[in-house]
């Protein structure tokens, strides 16, 4: 239960930092994605099932608020939580170069499935101008703040197991 709630708030208040307070710090038009990192973080290190549920209740409520299209950030974060719990099997605690590999390639991912779901149904097809000019800026300021919020989230989940909470005990 503790878990469950853990993960709520920490849902919660990266949707908030990332509508909030990281909309307002934007480079041009790059605001970094903070539910991807939260996705990709919670899939690596407790893997696919909980990476996947992560990432489905993080995109319904960016869905419920923001998209045009309901379920189509719900769908493109579960496929991400889901994929970077295969890191799960091979992951260690003390490396950040595997979370912030996976981290990038899922935000290049979702920039790409955005791009060919929402821009690409609306006739702009300049790809390599959306790829060179949103996608790897956004993924470096991602990234940047990845290597913080990744180790934030590690903590969390290490304070997690040693509290007893139901995964530990089982």
């Amino acid at each position: 239960m503790k878990r469950i709630l853990s993960y709520a708030v920490l849902i919660c208040v990266f949707f908030f930092l990332q509508t909030g307070v990281f909309s307002h710090l934007r480079m041009g038009i790059i605001a970094p994605n903070l539910l991807i990192i939260c996705t990709a973080s919670i899939g690596m290190i407790r893997g696919k099932t909980e990476g996947c549920l992560v990432g489905f209740f993080s995109g319904i409520l960016y869905d419920a608020l923001y998209a045009s299209y309901f379920g189509l950030y719900a769908l493109i974060l579960c496929v991400i939580g889901y994929m970077a719990g295969y890191v799960n099997r091979i992951f260690y605690e003390e490396d950040m170069t595997l979370p912030l590999v996976v981290i990038g390639a899922a935000d290049t991912f979702y920039g790409i499935i955005v791009y060919l779901l929402t821009f690409l149904s609306r006739g702009r097809m300049d790809f390599p101008y959306y790829f060179l000019r949103i996608i790897l800026p956004e993924m470096v300021y991602t990234l940047i703040l990845a290597v913080l919020l990744y180790r934030m989230i590690f903590y969390i989940d290490r304070k997690l197991n040693s509290k007893g909470s139901d995964d530990a005990r089982a």
